[in-house]
């Protein structure tokens, strides 16, 4: 689940975006490239969250303080 969560961290597949297009294709696809890191980033962090939620319910109950 955690390892799911890691694939949120989206600004450096920005940059890097800009760093793969040369000149003007920059313009061009980087709103594409914005919209797909966007995609899946919220793509992982639903399937993170989904993981770790299934993996607490899963867990035993704490046992209870007196």
């Amino acid at each position: 689940g955690v390892a799911l969560l890691g694939g949120i961290g989206f600004t450096m597949s920005l940059f890097i975006t800009e760093l793969a297009f040369p000149g003007d294709m920059v313009a061009a696809n980087a709103e594409a490239a914005k919209i797909g890191v966007l995609i899946g980033s919220a793509i992982a962090g639903g399937m993170g969250f989904a993981v770790l939620f299934r993996a607490g319910a899963d867990a035993p109950p704490k046992a209870m303080e007196e």
